[in-house]
């Protein structure tokens, strides 16, 4: 961007900035925007203005100047997905963008699959899509320009194998001799009484 870009960016910014509700006086609020502009200056505009609009659907507070770097695609004028690659949908692609921002992990459902299941009390997992072959589909995901595994969120059956496959995966961890089992990182153990944060 050049100072030529400062108010069209600065529009953009004001609306982001009206989505998550910011709370800023108008003099702090101004110079929050020259701030951002600032730090995003070496980015051309439209790939700046693209990582604006994932960072409405990725997260759920304003995001910090590094996070807004974070969203901008990486190849933002390449619109041409690989060849072998389908594209997410807009609707896809949101629930992509969801599921990130909850960490794969949504509130417990009690939908009719969920209850005849008996897992209406478990928090819901968006898990990998599977293609023909039994292999974790991929796809380009538009708002961030990457191939990506494609997911959705596992109801009823489904989600009682997810959980019966995670209690499998933990109790093969629990034969494991106590002094091997606590040089596993913690995403591969059960977390002990106060290794809960």
């Amino acid at each position: 961007m050049d100072d030529a870009d400062f108010d069209t960016f600065g529009r953009a910014f004001r609306r982001v900035a009206g989505v998550f509700r910011l709370r800023v006086k108008p003099d702090a609020l101004e110079e929050l925007l020259t701030t951002y502009f600032r730090v995003l200056k070496h980015v051309r505009l439209d790939a700046v203005l693209a990582g604006g609009k994932i960072c409405l659907a990725k997260y759920k507070y304003f995001p910090k100047p590094v996070e807004w770097l974070e969203a901008i695609p990486k190849n933002p004028t390449s619109s041409t997905p690989p060849a072998d690659r389908r594209v997410m949908d807009a609707n896809e692609a949101s629930e992509y963008a969801e599921a990130q921002r909850l960490h794969y992990e949504r509130d417990a459902c009690s939908c009719r699959e969920c209850l005849q299941a008996g897992i209406s009390q478990k928090p819901l997992r968006f898990v990998p899509t599977l293609d023909r072959e039994g292999e974790e589909e991929r796809a380009l995901d538009p708002n961030t320009n990457r191939v990506v595994i494609a997911g959705h969120w596992a109801h009823g059956e489904e989600l009682a194998r997810w959980y019966q496959a995670r209690e499998q995966f933990f109790a093969s961890g629990r034969t494991l001799t106590p002094r091997i089992r606590q040089m596993l990182p913690l995403t591969l153990r059960e977390r002990e009484p106060g290794e809960e944060g």
